[in-house]
């Protein structure tokens, strides 16, 4: 197990990633301002969503405004 661990970590030194032994590593090595810190600078990239997921939120969107007008409603008709 220990020879499969190394190849990886040699591909990803080839490739210019961080294994995740060495986030392990650096994560336990930070206080956790520091920690906090270096997370907020490096963010990870939004997501590229395919058509079908656009839709999919948009649908959501649109229940979800249909649907606070029925409840908007009901408050409304029970007030009167």
């Amino acid at each position: 197990m220990k020879r499969i661990d190394n190849e990886m970590e040699t591909d990803a030194d080839a490739r210019g990633e961080v294994s995740q032994q060495d986030m392990a590593t650096v994560a336990a090595a930070l206080e956790p301002g520091q920690l906090a810190s270096a997370k907020a600078r490096s963010h990870c990239q939004r997501r590229q969503l395919t058509r079908t997921e656009v839709l999919l939120f948009w649908a959501l969107r649109l229940y979800l405004i249909f649907t606070l007008g029925v409840v908007m409603y009901q408050i409304w008709t029970v007030a009167r």
